[in-house]
């Protein structure tokens, strides 16, 4: 059986997402370009999100303490992170690495154009793309999961070994035909 060209994660909020990316890719780290959007954690609460690219930039996406005439909920948002270290970690991969990682394509990440642009260049491309996804539906995220040549599996607690192993597993395939 052939392996998809993307393979998508989704899952809740807080459910392990970055974490099992972060630990599924370790190993291929060499072939592995894009980036994660990590949570910020304050006396055990989430007080918003640094977007680190796999090549070292990283930068706070979100913040409840960060001011701003953009918002989501309760966090303030710093777009152009996304576009001055998601972006070019994205179009870095189509010409240098063999898989993109994007960690999350989700409702902060998508409020930049220039980034959606660039997620789906490296779904067009011939890169095989890892990524997360937010869970609830939203039509841009929902027609990624659409896609054809792509699997999407959700994450849940009791299944986070399983689909690390798939991962690693898919990652093994792919790398294969490179």
């Amino acid at each position: 059986m052939q392996s998809p060209k993307n393979f998508f994660i989704s899952g809740n909020p807080g459910i392990g997402k970055t974490t099992l990316i972060k630990e599924s890719v370790l190993p291929f780290k060499n072939l592995i370009g894009g980036f994660v959007t990590e949570e910020i954690i304050e006396d055990g609460k989430r007080m918003g999100f640094l977007l680190k690219s796999l090549e070292g930039p990283s930068g706070i996406l979100a913040s409840k303490k960060m001011a701003g005439p953009v918002r989501l909920k309760k966090y303030g948002l710093n777009l152009s992170i996304l576009d001055t270290i998601a972006v070019p970690s994205l179009k870095d991969c189509l010409v240098k690495k063999k898989i993109a990682v994007i960690d999350e394509i989700g409702a902060m990440e998508i409020m930049s154009d220039e980034l959606r642009e660039a997620v789906m260049q490296c779904l067009a491309s011939p890169i095989p793309v890892l990524a997360t996804l937010r869970a609830k539906s939203e039509p841009f995220t929902d027609s990624i999961k659409r896609l054809e040549q792509s699997a999407v599996l959700t994450l849940t607690r009791s299944n986070y070994q399983e689909v690390k192993a798939k991962i690693r597993l898919w990652i093994e395939e792919v790398q294969k035909t490179l």
